[in-house]
């Protein structure tokens, strides 16, 4: 019953972005949707149990990391009206209307977000009440991935603001090709371990299994390609001396 109501409302929670999308005309939006909606559905499944100081803690840390990403998203996109050339390139394939394409496609991503929200359903049917060992360690494996996501991404800005149209590829860059997805889902992986301590809690790892495929298979290959297309051999040259996802802690100095 639990997974029908979480249904209905992750799918009434991305018609509202789409409204969004349709009131806006950028359909970036649904990045901003993708947080919020994460956020909305371990709320859901948290407060669905009766109340704990630890579903309290672990929710506070829920909206640390959604607020955080939400607002990031909205400041550097929604709010100077930018649009992912993402979306552009994939809606000109599409032989529907770009409005119920959209609405599709908002609607996947809903479906997704009800898949990689699984750790917060696991997390809220735990019997604990206090924090045990494995919480402590997922928190502060969560903490530390949060602010190094949040510290590629002001570099990344940073860089940008100073160097219009040049390749971002010092700090965390330097390590990886796309570290703000690396912390990301690090966090996610943070998020399942706090549902191992009942023995079903496994289930809870295909959701950062799921974000890696989406990372590394989908969102990372579209984003490189429209990279190589701005920047060219540059970009080609940092395809094959930084990894994609893994950050390279070591490189040798020619």
């Amino acid at each position: 019953m639990i997974f029908f109501l979480a249904l209905g409302l992750i799918f009434l929670h991305m018609c509202l972005i789409w409204a969004w999308y349709l009131y806006r005309g950028n359909p970036s939006v649904v990045d901003v949707g993708w947080a919020s909606g994460l956020t909305l559905m371990g709320f859901f499944y948290l407060y669905s149990q009766p109340l704990s100081y630890r579903s309290i803690v672990l929710s506070i840390l829920l909206l640390f990391w959604g607020g955080r990403l939400g607002f990031y998203l909205w400041l550097t996109r929604i709010r100077q009206g930018k649009i992912d050339q993402r979306y552009i390139s994939l809606s000109e394939k599409w032989k529907m209307n770009k409005p119920l394409g959209f609405l599709l496609n908002f609607q996947l991503q809903g479906l997704l977000i009800l898949i990689i929200s699984l750790p917060w359903y696991f997390v809220s049917i735990v019997g604990n009440q206090q924090l045990g060992w494995l919480d402590y360690f997922a928190i502060t494996l969560a903490l530390i991935s949060i602010i190094l996501e949040s510290t590629a991404d002001h570099q990344l800005q940073t860089f940008k603001k100073h160097h219009p149209g040049k390749l971002c590829n010092t700090g965390l860059w330097r390590l990886s090709r796309h570290p703000n997805y690396f912390f990301e889902w690090l966090t996610w992986c943070s998020f399942a371990i706090l549902a191992l301590t009942i023995p079903t809690g496994w289930l809870a790892l295909v959701s950062p299994l799921l974000l890696y495929v989406i990372m590394t298979r989908i969102t990372g290959p579209m984003t490189e390609a429209q990279s190589i297309k701005s920047k060219g051999k540059t970009y080609l040259e940092y395809q094959q001396n930084t990894p994609m996802f893994f950050p390279r802690l070591f490189r040798k100095h020619k």
